[in-house]
Order: structure tokens, then sequence, then C-alpha cells
């Protein structure tokens, strides 16, 4: 009866599955685009090219299809890494950016995933066209042949523009048109370094009629409607470069609140040089004024100390630049220590012995810092057995000492030190420090109450380390168990009273903290350390729930669905162990939640995965599902999802795209039984060394800044040689024997081989079972030229199945292999895409039924041996 049960439900889960395919469907997706685009390429297999004039208005709609319906989300490639979305646009179904800006160019995909078969991911590249204003600059070259039989100048003036497409360049000399060859004392050129982006106009052995007026014509040929933009300049007998003075000192010593003026003048140039002031570290204070040259500081502060550079420029020659160091007065951080006798291993003062008193403050400029002593309020002069010294600044700046020799008992009393500055303005600093019989070295312990402390996340607790001795010195917090930095950043904290107070505890604030004396304001000696241990009992981390689950529902009664909800533990260990999991759950839209406790046996272990059957659930309803660990001190961070009943079917991939844009690459993996590997790259980022006449120029799409995979050929490699990529491992649907025929797929990609040492581009197609399989699928190879080929194919895996690329290096270094914009997609091949008979570009397409290996294969095994 079992069976026959069963096969009943069997059954009625194929007709529903059947019935219900026009509701329950993968995801699939479009993008329409609207705006103020002002060209469109629509390319079949690979993605559009959206381009769009700078500071206009970019939207993007990801339309999509499905049950249930798919969620979208929309992310870039290829542009700048600071090219952040804001949270709020990147799950919409419309992407719109307003002014948009050239860094924002890039290929922009929107995803959509409903949990049926894989994501739906289309692709759009959108080109942000540009033209910036030119700019000219001069420069001369003078030279002088042997023993000065004549004198030759040449000027080189030099136009460069920003812009997307690139610019092409024109010049004028008045309303002369000049063209290469036009004059035998002109020559116009691009610097090879910059071709596209300069143009060099080269006048040689400078002529009368050569002092004139010239114009610089940018022109991107109007496309986006961006007109042509042109800058002149006019050269005479007295064009020269610039020069200026200041009319400060070097360096300006001023104390804090002062008003200071730097004056910049010029003293030459033609045409007449701009002045921009600028600061070597950080930006010019916002408080600054400036008029022309003049740049004032009000009100001056320690902050707006620095190097003030003042640059001249006018486009001829390099700019001129002069700098002055601002110097602000400043004395702070004052301190002292006491060290006793060095020759004694005791660490108290006592009479008869040396003890040397030392105070130190920080002062600028330190060539100012002078230093006084007095012995209860009265000057004290260096003597014999009153040394006074003052350390050398490279080893101890500030610093100043006090030796008292042979120590009496008339010594005792207080004694002060007073560090002031020379140019005055400045408070002085006064530091008083006590030698009497009650002085004695610091002694550090920890209240028996006071470790370990216990205290539960979010709390604010105080660490305690009881510190005796006079003076008392101030106390250095660290963590004891770990090199990470303490609760304010730093990796020491100080305190005056031995109390390290920490406010909102968090769990990785767990674990042992050291305090220990610090030499200042006390006694130079050995540190003295204890350990505190604090414990923190925190909640466990959220669960994380897995989507991956191969078929989660299931039926068992015609109304009623169950659910296999899956997850993994977060940091199992960071906490202590888990005991249950309180579990709750209600329908969409209802307010009340439904409650029961997951008994958890034995501990968790990292990456676990976690299986509860959730049952009686009414079809077909969407929950909303609560998780929360228990652990004896309470509960832990609670996560949330939606589970929704889709009919029972068997997720398979509908469509693949990679371009190999983002940082993952789309999930490709290197082969390990390889000799080297293929390389991620683009024309904008490859080395500037790269080897000539091989490799492309741009990826598939034309765009430099766009990415590709290829193979280096360059030394070491070798003749022969293998570099193999895997294709992520895609799933299809078990084939039903009663059923169609298998699915097909049209796989294609793009190739480069250029160069007159092009070795060989093979693909596999590898399929997953009990025995990995590998069918050669495509091949070729042999120069193609300076070109990316597009190759299909159609294949018909019926199990779950990878693509491998195998480039094997040839005879030379100019042998570089490419591939881009890899795609499968459900169906055949159209016919006018697939390879002829003859094939062409020396390819071998090899459309296989892969699914008659088997059926070979075990014919071979059952067919009897003679």
């Amino acid at each position: 009866m079992d069976l026959v049960y069963g096969l009943v439900w069997l059954l009625t889960v194929l007709l529903e599955g059947i019935s219900g395919q026009g509701v329950y469907a993968p995801p699939t997706v479009r993008i329409v685009h609207s705006g103020l685009a002002c060209n469109i390429e629509e390319e079949r297999y690979s993605e559009r090219v959206y381009t769009i004039r700078e500071g206009e208005t970019l939207e993007l709609t990801c339309l999509v299809t499905g049950h249930p319906r798919p969620q979208i989300r929309w992310t870039k490639t290829a542009g700048s890494a600071s090219d952040r979305f804001q949270d709020s646009s990147v799950f919409n179904e419309t992407l719109r950016i307003t002014n948009i800006q050239r860094h924002q160019g890039g290929r922009y995909y929107c995803k959509a995933e409903n949990g049926l078969g894989s994501p739906a991911i289309k692709s759009i590249r959108v080109d942000v066209y540009y033209l910036d204003d030119p700019v000219v600059t001069v420069h001369q070259s003078i030279g002088e042949a042997k023993e000065q039989f004549y004198y030759e100048r040449t000027v080189f003036l030099r136009c460069v523009a920003n812009s997307n497409p690139p610019v092409r360049y024109s010049w004028r000399r008045g309303q002369e048109v000049l063209l290469q060859g036009s004059d035998k004392g002109v020559e116009i050129y691009e610097p090879f370094f910059t071709q596209g982006e300069t143009k060099i106009l080269k006048l040689k052995n400078l002529r009368p009629q050569d002092y004139a007026n010239y114009s610089c014509i940018a022109s991107v040929r109007n496309v986006c409607n961006i007109p042509d933009k042109m800058v002149s300049f006019r050269l005479s007998n007295k064009t020269a470069s610039p020069s200026i003075k200041l009319l400060v000192d070097d360096p300006i010593v001023v104390n804090p609140g002062e008003a200071i003026t730097l004056v910049c003048v010029t003293t030459g140039g033609e045409p007449t040089p701009s002045l921009t002031w600028v600061r070597s570290f950080g930006t010019l204070p916002e408080k600054i004024v400036l008029n022309g040259g003049t740049l004032t500081i009000p009100a001056i502060t320690s902050d707006d100390a620095g190097t003030y550079s003042c640059i001249a420029n006018n486009n001829v020659g390099n700019p001129a630049k002069k700098s002055t160091n601002i110097i602000v007065r400043a004395l702070k951080k004052g301190r002292f220590w006491i060290t006793p006798d060095p020759y004694h291993k005791d660490d108290n003062i006592q009479i008869g012995r040396e003890v040397k008193i030392s105070c130190q403050v920080e002062a600028v400029p330190s060539e100012e810092l002078t230093f006084s002593w007095f012995k209860n309020g009265r000057p004290l002069r260096s003597s014999e057995r009153m040394v006074i010294t003052q350390t050398d600044p490279d080893v101890s700046p500030g610093t100043t000492n006090l030796d008292i020799i042979d120590l009496k008992f008339t010594d005792f009393g207080t004694y002060t030190c007073v560090a002031s500055l020379k140019g005055g303005g400045i408070s002085d600093i006064s530091i008083d420090v006590n030698i009497s019989s009650s002085t004695v070295p610091p002694n550090l312990t920890v209240p028996q109450e006071k470790s370990p402390l216990v205290t539960r996340e979010g709390d604010t607790i105080e660490l305690q380390c009881q510190v005796t001795g006079k003076p008392k010195p101030i106390i250095l917090w660290s963590r004891a168990d770990k090199e990470v930095a303490m609760p304010d950043g730093t990796m020491q904290m100080e305190s005056y009273d031995g109390t390290l107070r920490i406010v909102n505890v968090s769990r990785e604030m767990s674990g042992m903290y050291k305090c220990q004396t610090s030499q200042y304001n006390g006694f130079n000696v050995k540190p003295r350390e204890a350990l505190v241990q604090l414990i923190v009992q925190w909640k466990a981390y959220a669960p994380e729930f897995y989507y991956d689950t191969y078929n989660p529902v299931w039926q068992n009664r015609h109304r009623v669905y169950s659910y296999s909800l899956q997850w993994t533990q977060m940091n199992p260990d960071a906490v202590d162990r888990i005991v249950a999991y309180r579990l709750g759950i209600r329908q969409a839209g209802q307010q009340r939640w439904w409650e029961q406790e997951i008994k958890i046996n034995g501990n968790i272990q990292k990456g676990e995965l976690i299986t509860y059957n959730l049952t009686e659930l009414i079809k077909p309803e969407a929950y909303e599902v609560r998780l929360t660990p228990l652990t004896k001190f309470g509960e832990g961070d609670s996560t949330i999802r939606v589970i929704k009943y889709t009919a029972p079917v068997n997720p398979h991939l509908r469509e693949f795209h990679c371009g190999f844009e983002d940082g993952n690459i789309c999930l490709f993996t290197q082969d390990d039984t390889d000799n080297f590997d293929w390389t991620k790259q683009s024309t904008a980022t490859r080395n500037t060394k790269y080897t000539p006449n091989t490799g492309p120029n741009a990826d598939r799409s034309g765009s430099k800044e766009g990415f590709y995979m290829y193979i280096e050929t360059s030394r070491p490699r070798l003749e022969g040689e293998k570099a193999r990529l895997l294709s992520p491992v895609f799933s299809i649907a078990p084939k039903n024997p009663y059923g169609p025929t298998n699915t097909a797929y049209c796989f294609s990609f793009f190739y480069h081989m250029y160069g007159q040492h092009i070795g060989v581009l093979n693909v596999y197609l590898r399929l997953k079972g009990q025995t990995t399989i590998e069918n050669p699928l495509w091949s070729s190879s042999g120069n193609k030229g300076q070109r990316w080929n597009e190759a299909h194919v159609n294949i018909y895996p019926i199990t779950s199945f990878q693509l491998i690329f195998e480039g094997i290096r040839g005879p030379g270094i100019e042998g570089d292999i490419a591939i881009d914009d890899v795609s499968i997609a459900e169906g055949e091949c159209a016919k006018q895409d697939l390879p002829t008979k003859n094939s062409v570009d020396g390819a071998v397409g090899i459309l296989v039924h892969l699914w008659l290996f088997p059926v070979i294969i075990l014919i071979s095994i059952l067919s009897p041996r003679r």
C-alpha cells in the first residue's frame, strides 16, 4: 500500500508541476533605458552600449518576469572603486543617476532571482562622453653647436585635453591651418607615450614669422552634441617662464593667536603668471584670507603650522615655486621621573646614595627651550653635588636632569623645574618633585574581588589596579592576551588613578588586561605589572539561513506543504554552548508569532548545516520565520527570513553571462594541474612593459577599461605549456526517461589570437558523475589578426557540467591568447551563428549530443568479448 500511495503522490506532484508551469517560473530579465542617451548599440550576445553625455541623467529600468516575484539588484563594475550605490537605490527596479559623471561609466548589471533556477543577469555598458577645455603649454630647448658657429632655439607648444572618445587636435597660426609638411619650420606630432591625448607643435629654429597667435582646437567630432573647444596662446620674443619671490622670512616663528601674512610677488614671466598657495600636508586652513599673492592666517594655532608654498604658472616652462615654514610656539606635556642610584639593586632612595630627577616637556621650536631649577622656591645652580644637565636633544628631546650626589638629609625638599621658551608669549610649565624619606618606589596590586570581572555586553565596567608609593606614577593599560587595540583605538591607555573605565562593553573586549607602571611622574625603575581578567557574557551571534537548499519544499497532503529549513551558526565557539533555538513563525501579513524551542544536543561546529522541517504549512501561503539562539546567559541575536511555497520543480540553468569584470571573475577558477595561470587584464591597467604585436588593445566591447582573461606567454613560459581556466559547475534538471530529449544550450564566447607565435586554444566540456569525463568541444590555433572573433557551439549535457578553457603556449613570446564575454543560454544557437563544415579561422566546432556517451559506454561494457 505504501508503494501505491507513493506512486499516487509522485503522479500528483508531476501533474501539479505540469499544470503550474504557467504560474511558477524562474526569472527572466531585460534592461530598458530612458533618459538622455545620445547613442545605443544593440548587440545580441553581449551587453549593449549606452552612450550619454556627462552631466545628463541616466535612467535604466530592469524589467523582470517570474513567480514568485524575483528580487532585483543592480551592481556595477569597471568604474571608480569609490563609486558606490546608495542602499536605497541598489534594490530598486529603476536605477537613476542625475548629473552623471565620467567616473560613473562602466558595466551595469541587473540581477533577478527568486529561488527557481539560476539568477537571471543582463548587463549594459554605460559610456560617458566628455571633453575638457584644452590647455597649451610652451617649452623651449636651447642647444649650441661645436665652436658656437650657430645658435639654435626650438619651441614646443603642447596641447592637452581630457576626453572620451579620444580627442582630435588641429593647429592654427593666426587664420592659417597648420598641417604636417605645410611649413618646413613646423613639425606636428604626438608623443608615443601619450598618443591620442597630447598634440605637439614644434617650431624649429625660431623665425620672425613664428612669433604669432597660435590656436589649438580639440574635437570629438560632435558626438553627443559636444562642441569643439579652442585655446589660444600668443608667442612673442618676450615669452618667458615665471619667476617669483617671497617677502617673508624662512622659517617664520610666531606665538599662537597672532595673525601672519605671507606675501608672494612675481618678478618675471610673460604672459603674466597666476599665483596660488598650497600647503605641504593637508589643505589650506578654512579661515585664511587670500588676496592675489597675499595669504593671511588670523589667530594662528599649532594646527596651522607647516610648509606653505607659492606657485606661479603661466603655461610657459615649469611653474615657479617658493616655500616657507611656519612654526607656532608651544609647550605641553610636562612630566618627570626619579631614578635611584643605578649602582645599587635597591630601588629605594637612601641617604648617601645618588638620585636623579628628570624633567621633560614637548617644545616647539626645541632650540628656544630653556630650563630653570628651584629648591623649595629658591633658584638652584649647578654645583659639584647638584649637577644640572640638559640631555642630547636627538636622544631625549626637551629633557633636563638634576643629579644629587651623596644624598643628605638636608637635601630633602621640593624641587621644581620650570620650562620656558626664549621668545616669550607662552606660559611656562612648572613641575614639582618631592624628595623625602616617604618617597618610595611604586607597588601594584589587583583587589581580590576585581579579577576576574564578569559583565554583560553593553554594560559599563571599571578595571582597577591599586598603586601605592610616592609619587604615584601614571598607569598604562593594554591587552595582555593579544595584539589588539584598546577601546579608544590606541595600543595603550593612560590612567592617573589606576582605573580603566570601559563604556558599552562588547564581546571582543573579553580577555586579559595588563596594568603596569610607567616611568612618568614616578620612579624610573623596572615596571610593576598586574593582570585583570574581563569576562563578557554576550548574546550569541545570529544564525545564517541557508538559501541553497535543494528542493526545500515537498507535499505530503493536498492542501499543506512542508519546508526544509536549514541554517549555520555564526561563530559558534565565541559564546557559551547554544542549548536551543527559539523558532518563531507567522503567516505573512499576520501579527502574532507562534513559537517553539528546538533543542540542540552537543556543540555546534563551525559551518555545520542544521536542518529543521516545518510541517503543516498551508498552500500557497508564505511565512515569516524568526530564529533566535539560546544560551544559559539568555537570548542571542535573531535573524528573519521569508519562505514561500513554490511547486516542486528542479531548478536548472537558464542563462549565464560573464565579462570577467567582477572581483571573483564569475567564480571561474584556475586548474591546479596545469603549468601556469590565466590572468585578468584590462588595457588601461596592463604593465607598460607588455609585449608588443600580440594581445588585445581593448576588451571585446572596445573599452580600454573593460577586463578580459588572457595567457601571458613571455618568459619563463616554454612552448607547449598549458594554462587551464575552469568555469563554475552548472546544474541541470535530471532527464525524464519518458519526457522530451535533453535541454539544448547555446555556448558562446569571444576569443582573441593575435601574434606570430600563437599556439592553441581548446575548450572542453567536463561532465560530473561517478567518473569525470572531458569532451573536446572546440579548438583553434594560429594567428587570427588584431580582432576579437566569436564562437558558438550547441551542447546537450545530461548532468552537471563545467567548461574548460585551455591555452597552450606557442613557439615564442608573441603568442598571447585572450577570451571575453562567455555566455550560456537555454536553447540552440541560431543557425547563422554556427560554424560551417569547412570551419573558418582554423577553428573546429564539435557539436555533440552528449547524452549518447553513457549509451556508448554501456554498450561497450555489455557487448560479449571474442
